[in-house]
């Protein structure tokens, strides 16, 4: 009888014991990764008002983190966006930059990481090794994009670990110099000196107001200098240089400069650059296709722009015969030569007006039916070609021109997007990697930034927002040529 109580006994301690462990190990799991509260908020924020690609992203820990919105009034002629967070180490960088980083496609990165890896025992090699990694991943991404790499300061707080820091600054400036495209900036002495308590927060790790205002001359010079000085890189210079470094592998490719693309750019007024002192430098296909050729690399860019103002969907359809025939047109002559045949289409804005454009207000199953219709002719026209259709953009529901939009309209606009979407998957079985949804991120950046990137016009209803300015053409420019960018490069 005892026997049998002790096995019992026994019983539950191991059940006991087996609840205690799952219980711990369901916690453990539960837990979110390091830092992900701050990296789901830097993905909200881009969506909620979207990073213009060719834009300066500040990458690291808490150096940026701490530096807080100063940062970029700090360094605002280079479009800064901080993505700093606090306590990083460069595999931390590594797991996060799909997220909030390569999306955006910046076109310089200034990187302060690599402190807490050498705090918490890793060897400089290692170190240097994870941020080869770093600038692998990145430049695989965006061949074309310039890393500042900032040195790794003697903080007070760290003095045990100097000589570490030493030997990691050394060896990354010691690769700078091997390969184009990333930049040392040496911070130490600014901060080194005999007053460097002064210059450092309570804790003597972060750098005080103080210390950061002796920064911010020095990287703004070296990102000034790189800005007078830059000069076209050849693509495949670049890939062998960093073949050498050890950052690429030998069959690695870059093979954007080899590309050809001619692209004909359907749209409306927004296309066409309406209210723009000079169209034909200023309209958004015109800095797309800039766009294409200075950061994405593709040397040989043709363009056709069809964008015609207070057209809707409905004037572009093949049956109407009035703006198609161009289409068709621009197409053809495009055919006749070589590279890859692009169409960019963004429609949308005249179909959700309440009332004035031809056939608006266009429901959206109209929408995506005639989508559909344009598609089809043109696919069946051109084989092989790609399309591109990108999602209106944002326009003030106090618009009311000749014709009527209201928030009415701008509901509708809104209806049409998944339209989009959906057509696209559909496409994607018939035509497998010939239909993309390109721009998606215009509408919340013009919603956002309407005031500074759109012209002030007035109509029935006093000011309204609906046509980009000279600086919001460029950014929608930017928006369509990474999307197209993305689609060619698939």
């Amino acid at each position: 009888m005892k026997k049998n109580r002790s096995a019992s006994l026994l019983a539950q301690f191991f059940l006991l014991t087996l609840l205690i462990w799952v219980s711990a190990n369901a916690r453990l799991l539960a837990q979110e990764p390091r830092f992900e509260s701050e990296i789901k908020a830097y993905e909200a924020r881009a969506v909620n008002d979207p990073p213009v690609p060719g834009s300066t992203f500040f990458v690291g820990s808490s150096t940026w983190r701490l530096w807080g919105p100063a940062l970029e009034g700090d360094f605002s002629r280079f479009s800064p966006v901080n993505r700093g967070f606090g306590g990083a180490t460069i595999p931390d960088v590594l797991r996060v930059m799909d997220r909030i980083i390569l999306p955006s496609r910046p076109a310089r990165i200034v990187f302060s990481c690599g402190g807490n890896d050498l705090a918490a025992g890793d060897a400089p090699e290692t170190a240097v090794k994870n941020f080869k990694t770093f600038l692998a991943r990145l430049w695989k991404e965006n061949p074309l994009a310039e890393v500042y790499f900032i040195s790794n300061r003697h903080s007070p707080a760290r003095e045990k670990f100097r000589k570490q820091g030493d030997q990691f600054n050394k060896q990354i400036k010691k690769l700078s110099e091997k390969i184009d495209g990333l930049y040392y900036i040496d911070v130490v002495p600014l901060t080194d000196g005999k007053d460097r308590s002064s210059l450092f927060l309570a804790d003597g790790l972060h750098l005080n107001r103080e210390g950061q205002q002796r920064w911010i001359p020095v990287i703004t010079a070296e990102l000034e200098k790189r800005e007078q000085s830059r000069t076209k890189p050849n693509l495949n210079d670049l890939l062998r240089k960093r073949i050498a470094a050890g950052v690429f592998n030998a069959s690695e490719t870059a093979s954007a400069a080899e590309q050809k693309l001619n692209i004909v750019f359907i749209g409306n007024s927004i296309t066409a650059g309406a209210g723009l002192k000079d169209r034909q430098t200023e309209a958004p296909p015109v800095l797309a296709t800039a766009y294409l050729k200075q950061q994405a690399g593709i040397e040989n860019v043709a363009f056709s722009n069809q964008g015609v103002g207070g057209y809707t969907i409905v004037d572009f359809l093949p049956v109407t015969n009035k703006s198609f025939p161009k289409v068709a047109l621009a197409a053809e002559t495009f055919r006749k030569e070589t590279g890859q045949l692009v169409f960019s289409i963004i429609l949308g804005t005249n179909d959700s007006a309440m009332q004035g454009p031809n056939g608006s207000p266009v429901s959206p199953d109209s929408y995506r039916a005639n989508l559909k219709t344009i598609a089809d002719t043109l696919l069946k026209a051109n084989p092989g070609c790609k399309l591109v259709f990108h999602h209106p953009i944002w326009y003030s529901p106090t618009t009311y021109n000749r014709s009527k939009y209201l928030q009415e309209g701008l509901d509708r606009l809104q209806t049409y997007f998944p339209q989009i979407d959906g057509l696209v998957a559909d496409y994607d079985k018939t035509h497998p990697e010939q239909v993309y949804v390109g721009d998606t991120q215009g509408f919340n950046y013009f919603k956002t930034h309407y005031l500074t990137d759109f012209q002030h016009e007035t109509g029935q209803q006093g000011t309204f927002f609906l046509h980009p300015n000279k600086q919001g053409s460029a950014t929608l420019g930017v928006f369509w040529g990474e999307a197209i960018r993305k689609a060619v490069q698939r």
